[in-house]
């Protein structure tokens, strides 16, 4: 697996007498709440399944992602590239069930000249359909899980390293998303009509949004 790779540097003076992060815990580096997204919850799933149209879709709406892309190498592996910012990582999805996902991905941390952090990063997302239709709001949730052995220093001072990255990845991708649900709600039709003209949206992926948003409205 790819590791997304960040440099920090921390003198090695805060090693001393520190204690270690408990290896059964997990280390909440940012949690997003009240994320919404004006689609139906068959909408927002659709999107989460085809990570790669989702990508190519905000993109084209939100010029900020135009840079970024979303492959899946296997069913349960996704690759994410953001040229703009030097992103390049993979993530595992562990959990799939109805309102929610689990993603897991390795990063890589330079806390040192001589040493470098490697640890899961789990993101967890949740989402249900608000009470207007077409509403989907959700919230994110994001843990680092250090090794035992690290000093809980340490794994604090790479979770506020982790912050910034974060939070400027939730912003676009929310902006992104927002935009996407909004014309896929608004005007389905149109939509699929403009993208027919995008070469970056797979024709498996076209035909699968096609059966879903436009065959019933036959």
């Amino acid at each position: 697996m790819r590791r997304l790779t960040l440099i920090f540097a921390i003198s090695l003076s805060v090693l001393c007498c520190v204690s270690p992060v408990s290896g059964e815990n997990r280390l909440l580096v940012r949690e997003v709440h009240g994320l919404e997204c004006r689609a139906t919850e068959p909408a927002y799933e659709f999107l989460l399944g085809h990570l790669a149209f989702s990508a190519a879709l905000f993109g084209r709406l939100y010029p900020p992602l135009k840079d970024y892309s979303v492959s899946q190498p296997n069913p349960r592996r996704i690759r994410v590239i953001d040229q703009h910012w030097g992103l390049d990582g993979e993530a595992d999805l562990l959990a799939e069930q109805r309102g929610k996902r689990i993603y897991r991905s390795e990063i890589g941390v330079t806390l040192t000249e001589t040493w470098q952090l490697s640890a899961p990063l789990e993101i967890v997302l949740e989402y249900r359909q608000a009470r207007a239709d077409p509403l989907v709001v959700s919230r994110l949730a994001f843990y680092l899980m250090p090794p035992p052995t690290l000093p809980s220093v340490m794994a604090q001072a790479a979770a506020q390293l982790l912050i910034p990255l974060i939070d400027r990845q939730v912003q676009a991708v929310t902006e992104g998303s927002r935009r996407g649900c909004d014309r896929i709600t608004s005007d389905p039709a149109g939509l699929y009509r403009e993208m027919v003209a995008w070469p970056e949206i797979a024709k498996t992926d076209l035909a699968a949004y096609h059966r879903l948003f436009l065959t019933p409205l036959r």
